[in-house]
Parts: structure tokens; C-alpha cells; sequence
């Protein structure tokens, strides 16, 4: 019963424009109709919690995570792994993601709860990111890895060189990591997410950064994404202070001594 309502609610109310914008055809409209539940939609409602969009979210994730890391390695052939990495992160991040899904007005088709709808959670970033990658998984069942790959380079490749420079990013983890790696340190900084608070729908996530076992920032977010990022970015505050104190501390590096020449002796 549920599959039917939701091949019925896609049709009649929002998929033809969508998959018009997409430029796709869904052989199964099921599939992108469950792209577009938030799990805030479930709340009070008699429908089980798988119904929501997070498995696509999590297909399509990796997914995005593939074809992105191909675009790269073939349109960039002289950048070393490091500067890849950097670039990748920064083209399947959550912010890339919400900023292309407006190019399809995802906000106007996600199905989302009334409490979270009177926050303003049609434009919420996280929801529009997430709802982005579980069209894309959606896509990748239905049609195969090349539809995938033909949207992304209509929608979102594009932009790569907008979202590498856009001054409003800032991967804060890969800073963090190159900045302890670099360092005196030599770690890897690791993340834990030590609280979970809120209802399913309006969740707020707590996560500490750690450096060689000692705990050092906390973040929080709608996210685990989220979290990690802000502790992150604290984290890499802390330690710039650090070091800028240790070094107005530090004693002044003395002269070396100037090396004393030997006496000579002259016979008269």
C-alpha cells in the first residue's frame, strides 16, 4: 500500500517536473518518490522509518564519491593524490551538493514535516544535500552508473571550479590534517560523536576532535558531517594558539660564539 501512495503522491504532484528538470525519465517512479522523503515526513505518521530517503542518501553518496574521484583523475592528469583529495572534498560536500540541488528547486519536491517546514527546512542545507544524494542513488537503480554521470556533468561538474574557489568553503578536517601532519605532531587527528540530542527529526549532534589520544575541540551540527567539521575547525584554532604562544615564549636563540683565532708566534 505504501509503494502505491507513493508512486501516486510522485505523480500527481511533483514528479514530471523534476524528472523534466533532471533531464530523466524514471522507469520506476517509486524510487525517486522515496529520494524525496525526509525523515521528518514519518513523524506522526503510520509509516515505518525505512521509508525515508537516508538508504538512497547513503547509495548515492558513494556513488557521487566514484564518479567524482574519475572526473578528477582524468580532467586534472598532472595533480599529485594530495591535491585530488583536497578537490574532491570540496566537490561532494554537503554545501557543493545543497548549491547544485538548487538548480532543480529540490526544496519545492522534498516531502518534509510540518515542525521542520515551519523552520525554514525546505532550504535547509543538510536536508538539500542529503535529498541530492538520494536522487542520484535513486538514479543509479534505476538507470545504471552512466545517467548518473550524464547528470552530474550537466548539473554539477560544471561548477567545479566555482566550488574549488568559493570563499564560503572550507574543509576544516583536511585543514586540521594537513596542519598536524605538517607540524611537530606527525598524527592524524580522529573524531568521536559523544552526544545525540533533540528528536529524530530535528537531531543535533556533538563531536570531539582528538589528537594522539588527548581531546581537544567540540562541534556541533545537524549532522555527524556537521560536527566533525566544527570540531575540527576549533580544534585547528586551539592548536594555532598554541603554537603562537610556545613561540612568543620561547627564549631568544643565542649568537653562536665567534670562533677565536689562534695565536700566532713569530720567530725574530
Amino acid at each position: 500500500m505504501l509503494h502505491k501512495l507513493l508512486k501516486l503522491w510522485f505523480r500527481q504532484k511533483s514528479g514530471e517536473g523534476l524528472e523534466a528538470k533532471l533531464g530523466y525519465r524514471f522507469k520506476d517512479p517509486e524510487l525517486l518518490a522515496h529520494a524525496l522523503v525526509h525523515r521528518s515526513f514519518l513523524s506522526g505518521r503510520d509509516l515505518p522509518y525505512e521509508s525515508n530517503n537516508e538508504r538512497l542518501e547513503f547509495l548515492g553518496d558513494s556513488v557521487l564519491n566514484m564518479l567524482t574521484t574519475e572526473y578528477l583523475y582524468r580532467t586534472f592528469p598532472d595533480d599529485p593524490e594530495g591535491e585530488l583529495s583536497k578537490r574532491k572534498s570540496a566537490i561532494v560536500s554537503g554545501h557543493a551538493c545543497a548549491q547544485s540541488s538548487k538548480e532543480w528547486d529540490l526544496g519545492e519536491y522534498v516531502k518534509i514535516g510540518k515542525a521542520e517546514a515551519k523552520m525554514g527546512g525546505r532550504g535547509k542545507e543538510s536536508i538539500l544535500a542529503d535529498a541530492y544524494e538520494a536522487v542520484l542513488g535513486a538514479v543509479y537503480l534505476d538507470g545504471g552508473l552512466e545517467e548518473v554521470r550524464a547528470i552530474l556533468n550537466k548539473f554539477h561538474f560544471p561548477r567545479v571550479q566555482e566550488i574549488i574557489v568559493a570563499e564560503d568553503f572550507v574543509n576544516y578536517k583536511s585543514e586540521l590534517l594537513e596542519y598536524t601532519q605538517g607540524g611537530s605532531m606527525r598524527t592524524s587527528p580522529e573524531y568521536e560523536i559523544i552526544a545525540e540530542e533533540g528528536p529524530e527529526h530535528l537531531k543535533e549532534f556533538t563531536a570531539e576532535a582528538r589528537l594522539n589520544g588527548k581531546a581537544y575541540g567540540r562541534g556541533t551540527g545537524p549532522n555527524k558531517k556537521k560536527a566533525e567539521q566544527e570540531a575540527a575547525r576549533v580544534t585547528l584554532a586551539m592548536l594555532k594558539a598554541e603554537d603562537a604562544e610556545r613561540a612568543k615564549n620561547a627564549p631568544p636563540e643565542e649568537a653562536p660564539e665567534k670562533p677565536v683565532k689562534p695565536k700566532r708566534y713569530f720567530r725574530p
